[in-house]
């Protein structure tokens, strides 16, 4: 255990396993005494020979003070939820339209270009939502997935993990981060400010 996790502060805490990522090998808990959430790592289930908690798993744990907020670094016991949590199932991207290929003797469109080739209707610009010069509200720091980074416009979107809307970040984002690029698809933490419904990231960490 690190030296900044030997000072337990709180001792048989009650508290429900908000999510845990087993493949990330992390999640969170929420305190029952609503004072707030402690990070939890996969090392604390494997000391007491735990398996992975399902979301609503009510747990009596220690926590100790960590760099980054409370942390769990002992478990005395688990309970699963009696009804557990169907599996919440993350957006998916919308399938890639497909060229058709016309079969012999179908009948084929009109064509009036005379050159016997329609001409390609232009792509739409990806949707790209403005920057805030000063989003309000307060900051939280939350973990998503890149759910697109467009080098033309230097913009993207992030999928938050939880229920809630995507999170607008661009270059000056990633390189205040000392980041240069980030690729679709790759898990981030995040540091959101701005509205429920238009938060703008202003710190991106690759995790």
């Amino acid at each position: 255990m690190s030296e900044e996790l030997k000072n337990v502060t709180a001792t048989n805490v009650t508290a429900t396993v908000k999510w845990f990522k087993p493949e990330k090998g992390f999640g969170f808990v929420r305190l029952a005494d609503g004072s707030g959430e402690a990070f939890l790592h996969a090392s604390v289930l494997a000391a007491a020979s735990l398996p992975n908690p399902v979301e609503g798993t009510t747990v009596v744990c220690d926590l100790a003070q960590g760099a980054k907020g409370p942390q769990v670094v002992a478990i005395h016991s688990a309970t699963p939820p009696e009804t557990p949590p169907a599996p919440r199932a993350r957006n998916q991207r919308p399938p890639r339209p497909t060229a058709s290929v016309s079969q012999p003797g179908a009948a084929q469109p009109h064509l009036d270009d005379g050159e016997g080739f329609a001409p390609r209707a232009p792509k739409p610009p990806r949707e790209r939502r403005e920057r805030p010069a000063e989003p309000a509200g307060p900051a939280t720091m939350a973990y998503g997935t890149v759910r697109w980074y467009n080098l033309d416009s230097q913009s993207g979107l992030i999928e938050p993990w939880e229920d809630g809307a995507t999170v607008y970040f661009d270059r000056a984002t990633l390189r205040q981060s000392g980041l240069e690029i980030v690729a679709d698809g790759e898990d981030v933490r995040y540091l959101a400010v701005g509205s429920d419904d238009a938060p703008v990231a202003q710190r991106v960490e690759l995790i």
